[in-house]
């Protein structure tokens, strides 16, 4: 249990890969702000579930810190993942995540401003090291073809990062400081969340609900189960495994390790019987050893 926060902030970054590469088969259905409502839905549904189960709540509970945790739903979830999603349906979901790897040295330096928390010189340079092997991997290039620069996919990304980063300094004070379940956390970031961006959509779309109910009308079956399982993936499970990293790490180095999401992109590109060539596999090697040096004391 010692480096539990590591491993689930690695298991969110697999399961993370996995569900960004089935949204993005869906980017053309919906628009940013839609996708983003239909997950938060579901997969709060979901986390309702499983929560009589799954989680023990603390005796008492200061409402403060579950304020902070509204606030970073708002930040993280309601303006981030929209952002994520108009990134993802712009640029892909290579380079969308590769924007992503910006938010751990955000993550570190909003942490050592706002919570007073420093890293050894060892986690930093496992920062830096995981970010450029990140970087390097998917700077790489798929299939030869030059396409002009789409500049508000990268905004867009660049907005998500930035709200990432945000997002998860002020999750992981509200979680620690007031020792809150993981499950609860994500729960009240993404219900908050939703919320927010139910508000929003009202006065940038019209007919929204009416767009996404015909939209659902037209997906198959198997779409619709493939929608599904993207968020339960997705949003349910690496969003309660990045509480729980937040939680049990510090959050430099836990969003560090989940912005290795790329790399298992890797994975999923091999068994789509993309071959990929050695640069990839030496930034992949290059990112393994970058987080390894979370793990030596």
């Amino acid at each position: 249990m010692q480096y539990f926060g590591e491993f689930a902030a690695l298991s969110a970054a697999a399961v993370w890969a996995i569900a960004t590469w089935i949204y993005g088969q869906f980017s053309h259905h919906f628009s940013a702000l839609q996708l983003n409502i239909v997950k938060g839905v579901i997969a709060s549904v979901m986390m309702v579930l499983v929560m009589p189960v799954a989680v023990t709540f603390p005796d008492s509970i200061d409402s403060t810190h579950l304020l902070i945790l509204a606030i970073s739903g708002v930040i993280g979830i309601a303006i981030g993942d929209s952002a994520y999603f108009a990134s993802l349906k712009r640029i892909g979901a290579n380079k969308t995540l590769l924007l992503e790897s910006l938010a751990p040295p955000l993550s570190g330096v909003l942490a050592l401003v706002l919570l007073g928390s420093v890293l050894p010189l060892q986690s930093w340079l496992g920062v830096v090291i995981t970010t450029v092997a990140v970087t390097f991997v998917i700077m790489q290039p798929s299939g030869g073809e030059v396409k002009t620069i789409n500049w508000s996919g990268i905004g867009f990304g660049l907005l998500a990062s930035t709200c990432q980063a945000s997002g998860v300094v002020i999750s992981h004070y509200a979680l620690v400081a007031g020792d809150l379940p993981p499950l609860l956390g994500a729960i009240i970031r993404l219900t908050v969340g939703v919320l927010a961006v139910t508000a929003i959509i009202i006065f940038v779309e019209k007919r929204p609900f009416s767009q996404i109910r015909d939209h659902f009308t037209q997906l198959t079956q198997k779409a619709f189960l493939t929608l599904l399982l993207a968020i339960f993936v997705g949003t349910f499970l690496a969003l309660w495994l990045q509480q729980a990293a937040l939680k049990y790490a510090n959050p430099a180095v836990a969003q560090t390790i989940i912005a290795t999401s790329p790399l298992f992109m890797l994975v999923i590109s091999a068994v789509k019987g993309e071959k990929p060539t050695i640069k990839s596999v030496l930034g992949t090697l290059a990112a393994v050893g970058g987080i390894s040096l979370f793990f030596l004391e």
